[in-house]
């Protein structure tokens, strides 16, 4: 399994804790952390195989740039209790190699999409809210996807748990990049298929423990719905599923 087809399952598990949930009680410092991500979850796609694997990870902040989530970006503004972010990086709203599915091996291959995303993030006593918009800049499919997400922190003895949602919008070129079917690659039992922009909605629990100053280990379990237009297309076999995670980070 190619490291690029495992990325988006792995930021799923970190996209809950926020830049400030490793360092808001050192705002000025630089932090830097490793780790590893395991995970798995089924293949969305029709004959596609289940996607696990385990996957390094990095995340780094300095002054006003960061590298998380495989992304690259800055704060352009913010305050005691928000942030306006920019960043470029990976993302997919489904999976370029299509699970690996033996039967659809002959439809046009997908290469990896890289966008420039933009959000903003408040944050407080009543939990943190998310809005984001990413934008293809590779010209693969030239769309967009919107965000919106909410999770509100726990304290349970050493533990932190943090309930989390959120409503993923794909725009049509994105949905039909990823489970289109184009002209070319129409058969029998496969019809040209061209949905218009599909919704994703995400509901999960994270837990993290810190030990010491440096060690954390990251636990999520998560369950991703899609839209009919998802769903409907033939080359799609499932319209929900379930992803569990787990992960390690060190921070110096």
């Amino acid at each position: 399994m190619k490291i690029r087809s495992l990325i988006p399952l792995a930021t799923a598990i970190l996209a809950t804790y926020s830049p400030w949930s490793f360092s808001q009680e050192q705002e000025s410092a630089d932090t830097f952390a490793i780790g590893l991500i395991a995970y798995t979850e089924p293949s969305l796609y029709v004959g596609g195989k289940d996607n696990a694997g385990l996957l390094p990870y990095i995340e780094w902040e300095s002054n006003n740039w960061f590298f998380r989530d495989y992304s690259l970006g800055s704060y352009l503004a913010g305050g005691d209790n928000w942030a306006l972010s920019a960043a470029v990086g990976y993302h997919a709203f489904g999976d370029v190699e299509r699970g690996n599915s033996p039967e659809l091996k002959d439809m046009k291959k997908l290469d990896d999409i890289y966008t420039a995303a933009v959000s903003v993030d408040w944050f407080g006593s009543l939990g943190h809210l998310t809005l984001g918009y990413r934008q293809d800049i590779t010209g693969n499919h030239n769309g967009g996807s919107a965000v919106i997400g909410y999770g509100y922190p726990l304290e349970f003895q050493q533990w932190s748990i943090e309930p989390h949602i959120s409503l993923t919008y794909a725009g049509s070129q994105v949905a039909r990049y990823y489970v289109g079917v184009d002209a070319d690659d129409a058969k029998v039992g496969r019809p040209e298929y061209r949905p218009r922009g599909a919704y994703q909605y995400q509901a999960g629990v994270s837990l993290s423990r810190l030990f010491g100053e440096s060690h954390r280990i990251l636990i999520d379990l998560s369950h991703r719905r899609f839209s009919n237009e998802v769903h409907d297309s033939p080359i799609v076999d499932n319209d929900h599923l379930w992803s569990i995670s787990a992960g390690y980070l060190y921070a110096f």
